[in-house]
């Protein structure tokens, strides 16, 4: 029980972690170093790998977390609604952001505006990337705080 606990706990970390550091650290260090028009296409790149990563870990998270709890639904429900949140994202939002961001490529295109708040906001474009941006980040708060929710639970129980 103790293993499977650690276990919870090391992707519960993993995906915190993974999460924080590739949209609030990496994303913005990159981005101003990088400029729009080639930041735009690495990163489009990164989130198809980050997403699928993700989706994996919570639903690994999700599984050790329904074994450690079966009577804890406190606990429960904030693994599945990160796991909601990032399956959201993996399967409907990321792909329907990443197909946008492809169609914004001339928009980009010569851009190489180091604004961090305004590419916070819009995205890669000024169109329809935006609303897809800003969904994708909610929904990446969304998983986030569930998932830390679900650790501070993990932590307060042992």
């Amino acid at each position: 029980m103790n293993s499977i606990l650690a276990l919870d706990q090391g992707l519960t970390g993993f995906t915190v972690g993974v999460t924080v550091y590739f949209f609030f650290i990496q994303s913005p260090k990159l981005g101003k170093t990088m400029g729009k028009e080639k930041f735009v296409p690495l990163m489009m790149a990164l989130t198809r790998t980050w997403a699928k990563t993700m989706f994996l870990s919570s639903t690994a998270n999700l599984a050790t977390s329904l074994y450690l709890s079966s009577n804890d639904t406190m606990n429960i429900s904030l693994v599945a609604i990160g796991w909601m949140a990032m399956a959201l994202n993996w399967f409907v939002v990321v792909p329907a952001a990443l197909k946008a961001g492809a169609r914004s490529t001339r928009e980009r295109k010569g851009d190489n505006s180091k604004d961090l708040k305004e590419f916070a906001v819009n995205g890669g474009g000024k169109t329809e990337t935006k609303s897809l941006h800003q969904t994708v980040v909610v929904f990446v708060l969304i998983m986030v705080g569930a998932f830390v929710g679900h650790l501070v639970d993990l932590t307060s129980c042992v």
